[in-house]
């Protein structure tokens, strides 16, 4: 029976929580350089006063001990060119905030030298301490784990020499640390659920722009991203890219015969089987334009990825979508492949052009079949 024609237009927006906490981590390490030179500077301000109240080797330890510390977090945080994301991933979650807390205690290891400082320079040393958390509220608060670790390695050194100092030093740095905790525990959720609105209406933003409203895959705005990400990550590290572009079989007659309504519902019906064959993490689906559909597989070699557009093929004859017009009697796709390793003397559109040239072969063959090209 042809298909029913009041379908929704559109696929309504579903907000996907990982993407916000890959988001969160994004936002911890913008701007890590611009961090990482404030750091410095501070750091040098903070080795002369241990310089100036103390001796030179008590600055000569802590200055070297600090950078190492804080490059660590600074390192892990370094963007993967490849993927636009952060090269230690959300699930080594634990690592960040191990990370910050080490470069907390970077900073805050200047503490142990408070005993021996004067006056004047045990107040300058908490005001820089102080400082150092409350600058880092804006960047790191929007992860709170990483900014609890943070803060904490900053400040507990400074709770652990309080009983080693004079009365009145104690007393201060007891008011700092009451000032600053009452501070941080005021402003720190209220500043995160500010930054956390802005980036759900950046990601919802984004994933509506590469989102094909009518098959909720990704767009063509989505696949030329993929192809191009998956094209660099496998050129490399040496490891096959393998492409499929695919469309639906007679659908100019499928439209014809039964309705544009009908036609975005079977759209809807053949996307929802050709994701539903993608089962890896990096592999990507996408509405190539009008009935075209292309998938992106990196570390594909030629026979799994073929296996896979067989599987398509079957996923969407399984359906059953009444098409008298065509000669299977049912909605089936025809499907051009193809597989390259990429290297300086390819381009990504070598192995677009391949697979369309595959597919152009499937469609004058008989339609409803695999043809793949290897590309050597």
């Amino acid at each position: 029976m042809p298909l029913a024609s009041n379908q929704p237009a559109a696929k309504s927006f579903k907000f996907d929580p990982h993407a916000l906490a890959n988001e969160e981590l994004l936002y911890v390490y913008r701007g890590r350089t611009n961090a990482l030179l404030v750091t410095v500077l501070s750091g040098a301000v903070m080795a002369g006063m241990l310089a100036w109240g103390l001796k030179t080797f008590a600055a000569l330890a802590w200055f070297p001990w600090m950078l190492l510390a804080y490059g660590w977090h600074w390192a892990i945080g370094r963007t993967d060119k490849a993927t636009g994301g952060i090269a230690t991933p959300l699930s080594e979650i634990r690592l960040h905030i191990a990370a910050a807390g080490l470069a907390g205690a970077g900073w805050g290891s200047a503490a142990i030298a408070l005993p021996w400082l004067n006056a004047s320079s045990q107040a300058a040393v908490m005001v820089l301490l102080v400082i150092a958390v409350i600058t880092s509220l804006p960047r790191l608060v929007v992860f709170l784990p990483v900014f609890y670790a943070y803060t904490a390695g900053v400040l507990l050194p400074l709770v652990a020499v309080l009983p080693f100092l004079t009365a009145d030093t104690r007393v201060l740095g007891g008011i700092v640390l009451l000032v600053t905790g009452l501070t941080l525990a005021l402003s720190a959720r209220e500043i995160r659920e500010l930054l956390v609105q802005i980036l759900l209406k950046q990601i919802t933003f984004e994933q509506v722009s590469w989102e094909d409203r009518l098959t909720g895959l990704g767009n063509r705005r989505h696949f030329d991203d993929k192809l191009d990400g998956g094209w660099r990550q496998a050129a490399r590290q040496g490891v096959p890219l393998s492409l499929i572009i695919l469309d639906v079989d007679m659908f100019k007659k499928f439209n014809d015969k039964y309705g544009h309504p009908a036609g975005d519902e079977c759209l809807r019906q053949v996307a929802a089987a050709l994701a539903g064959c993608v089962k890896r993490a990096g592999d990507s689906v996408a509405r190539y334009g009008g009935e075209e559909f292309g998938v992106v597989m990196v570390h594909m070699p030629m026979a799994d990825a073929r296996s896979m557009g067989e599987r398509m093929r079957l996923a969407v004859m399984n359906i059953g979508l009444e098409h008298e017009p065509s000669s299977f009697g049912v909605v089936t796709i025809s499907i051009g492949g193809a597989t390259i390793i990429p290297s300086m003397n390819s381009t990504p559109q070598e192995l677009v052009k391949q697979a369309d040239e595959a597919l152009y072969r499937a469609k004058e063959s008989g339609r409803n079949r695999v043809e793949w090209n290897m590309i050597t």
